[in-house]
């Protein structure tokens, strides 16, 4: 009888575990490389106005920004009743949406939020963190898996802050207030 080691076997083909694992890295690589993607997503956003703030570049602010959510969201966080995505208004927003209700009544929101408006809040924080929304910002993540919050300035000065939506298969500033 010959030994063991030199018999020769005929062993039928099994699957390899290779191509499993191969398939499993793959969908994982790809899984994450989607991850990567969707978080950097709304950061690329906020460069991209930040960009067309300082660049004037109205066109793209308003593609970028949804002026009826802004609007909107004022008007909702001035009802009392009603919920909002904007948090703790300080008192230069408030004393400023005062005077306007005062010299503007009921229409004070939609006269005064305005694309301009919004620039001019957005220039004026980036001027003053010499660094850009995003270098310049104390706070930028989600506070949902749709929604993305943006904090430029330091929390001890009037911040300005910023409300991204994903709608529409894009992120949008969808409130501003300070």
């Amino acid at each position: 009888m010959k030994p063991f080691w030199n018999r020769s076997f005929t062993l039928a083909r099994l699957p390899s575990r290779r191509s499993g694992k191969r398939g499993a890295l793959g969908l994982g690589l790809i899984v994450g490389g989607l991850l990567v993607l969707w978080l950097a997503w709304p950061y690329v956003t906020l460069w991209r106005v930040e960009r067309a703030a300082y660049d004037g570049d109205m066109a793209v602010l308003a593609d970028l920004i949804d002026m009826s959510s802004v609007r909107a969201e004022i008007k909702r966080k001035l009802n009392k009743d009603a919920d909002s995505d904007i948090g703790e208004l300080s008192d230069p927003f408030i004393r400023w949406l005062q005077e306007g209700i005062a010299a503007m009544g009921s229409q004070a929101v939609d006269r005064l939020v305005t694309l301009s408006w919004v620039r001019a809040r957005l220039i004026e924080h980036i001027a003053g963190s010499n660094e850009g929304l995003l270098g310049g910002g104390s706070y930028a993540f989600f506070d949902a898996p749709d929604g993305f919050i943006a904090r430029i300035g330091l929390a001890a000065d009037t911040p300005l802050l910023l409300h991204l939506r994903f709608r529409g298969l894009r992120w949008r500033v969808s409130a501003v207030y300070y």
